[in-house]
């Protein structure tokens, strides 16, 4: 792989980060966007931005919601020096892990299913694809969810497991793939 070394200034770099829903991409992202001092942004945000509504109201139009996030990936992948947390499904479309392979680099923020359950335990009915579902079911819904997404992250350059992500973790890895910190 060829490494331009240019002054941080002229590098035109993306980070994407990707992963299931509460695996921590919008905390880890914001973090890493002030580390590198870098714009940070969230798919999900464009998403609702251009459509006017929620995110949760958007999963409800398929054709509307794909739409949506095919122009959000064509908007941030063209970004310069940008941290951007991508809508858990925008990976698993098309050939939107090419685009997001070849237009930065990304990110795999993995979570397991206990992970997922602790964290989203308290915010089941603001989840709208959980919203009424048996409570007896969601872990088997998640479960079943996480592995069909599986083959789509691990498309990624840098696969890390949440719970064992740090800065300095987060630092060393980016840095082996040619991100400056600057240190």
């Amino acid at each position: 792989m060829l490494i331009l070394y240019l002054p941080k200034f002229e590098r035109k770099m993306i980070i994407y980060f990707i992963g299931y829903i509460a695996a921590g991409k919008n905390k880890w992202g914001k973090k890493l966007a002030e580390e590198l001092n870098y714009d940070f942004v969230d798919t999900r945000d464009i998403m609702e931005q251009k459509s006017g509504i929620t995110f949760g109201m958007l999963l409800q139009n398929k054709d509307l919601f794909i739409k949506l996030e095919q122009e959000a990936l064509a908007e941030v992948s063209v970004l310069k020096n940008t941290v951007v947390a991508t809508s858990e499904l925008l990976p698993c479309r098309a050939n939107n892990m090419e685009v997001l392979n070849k237009t930065g680099i990304t990110f795999y923020l993995r979570a397991g299913l206990g992970c997922i359950m602790m964290r989203i335990a308290k915010r089941t009915q603001e989840i709208p694809f959980l919203v009424g579902m048996d409570h007896d079911f969601i872990p088997d819904f998640i479960k079943m969810e996480m592995d069909n997404r599986k083959p789509f992250y691990d498309q990624a350059n840098i696969n890390s497991l949440a719970r064992e992500l740090n800065m300095e973790k987060l630092k060393g890895l980016l840095s082996e793939k040619g991100v400056d910190f600057g240190n």
